[in-house]
């Protein structure tokens, strides 16, 4: 396995490297884009075994500023830069993803800091608030602190169906996307290992080694109908502990008819770390500026924790790029491996404006 994939890099790079002799129009010109959102909002945080008092208002946010920009080459491909800071302070990860992006009529090649196929081309329900899937509830159920695990909640089943495996997450990758040929299109993805931002070598003999994650979804129109459906598979190749190489599975679909949508999606991990499962349910209704949601998230870590929440969201689009969201939510994180002994129930009601640019 691993020599077809090295065989398979070393064509497209000799491919890249045979293609006819071009000089770009002009200089990549990297622009600022980005979004910020700011959230104000109460909560009331039940929980077992604390002396914690979270209940109250409170303010959040999350901002990142893109740096974006592209050329074409006289041969028709395209060579681009996606480099993505972290607006807000953060210790563990300030630049969030940084990748070179190679385009033309072959498709498109990922090569950095990125998400694999298997994550950027899953389909979960639309929801207009602070989020439910790979979402923010855990921030305004105070589970950071609480006496129940939220191992596993970033990019793992108990928070998201949008996963892969041992939640490699921005790990360095190799990604290769086919053009979309009749609403089809699969993508295919390497990574040596789970590190990110670091050129230290692989060391095989320790962790788990050589992920690969592939991902496949189809989206059409059908008479005023949309449908989109996605599935995808990650594994790694390599265990130096001689346990069982973490494998992730998602699946998902939406429908649109109108301004109506429904949705569904769903994720397992068979990880040491985190065995379980999550999956996703929603409707929405968008018309003009304005838009509603109400969606349903289950997640759970075997002999760890769950949660289950719902959220009701809705926006309006004040302008371009800037739109006011609120959600009402509850959320009830326990802890499956003490027998549900210990638990957080919070509801909350927050507001709050995105701006993207």
């Amino acid at each position: 396995m691993k020599k077809v994939l090295l065989g398979s890099t070393a064509l497209v790079a000799a491919g890249l490297i045979a293609a006819p002799s071009a000089m770009a129009a002009e200089r990549i010109q990297v622009g600022v884009g980005g979004y910020m959102e700011q959230w104000f909002g109460y909560s009331s945080v039940d929980e077992d075994n604390s002396t914690r008092d979270v209940d109250g208002l409170d303010v959040k946010s999350d901002s990142e500023i893109h740096f974006k920009g592209s050329t074409t080459l006289d041969n028709g491909i395209e060579f681009g830069v996606n480099v993505q800071l972290e607006a807000n302070s953060n210790s563990g990860d300030q630049i969030d993803e940084s990748y070179l992006i190679v385009k033309g009529s072959f498709g498109e090649i990922n090569l950095g800091s990125e998400n694999s196929a298997m994550y950027k081309m899953h389909y979960a329900p639309s929801d207009f608030g602070i989020g439910i899937n790979s979402g923010d509830q855990g921030d305004w159920a105070a589970i950071s602190g609480s006496s129940v695990s939220s191992s596993g909640y970033f990019r793992g089943v108990l928070g998201s169906t949008y996963v892969e495996p041992n939640r490699a997450n921005d790990s360095e990758k190799l990604t290769y996307y086919t053009p979309r040929f009749a609403g089809f299109q699969i993508g295919a993805s390497y990574s040596p290992d789970t590190n990110q931002d670091s050129n230290a070598p692989v060391d095989r003999d320790t962790g788990v080694s050589d992920m690969v994650a592939f991902g496949a979804n189809y989206s059409g129109d059908f008479g005023g109908a949309s449908l989109g459906v996605s599935l995808g598979y990650g594994t790694f190749l390599e265990s130096a502990s001689g346990t069982n190489e973490p494998e992730a599975y998602s699946a998902g679909i939406t429908v649109g008819i109108g301004g109506f949508g429904i949705g569904a999606s769903y994720a397992g991990a068979d990880d040491s770390n985190a065995d379980g499962n999550a999956y996703n349910l929603g409707v929405s209704y968008e018309t003009g500026p304005f838009g509603v949601s109400l969606s349903y998230f289950h997640g759970e870590v075997e002999n760890s924790s769950e949660q289950d929440t719902v959220h009701l969201s809705g926006k309006y689009a004040l302008g371009p790029g800037v739109s006011a969201n609120a959600t009402i939510g509850y959320a009830n994180f326990a802890d499956e491996g003490t027998a549900g002994s210990d638990e957080v129930e919070a509801t909350y009601v927050v507001t709050g404006i995105r701006l993207s640019f």
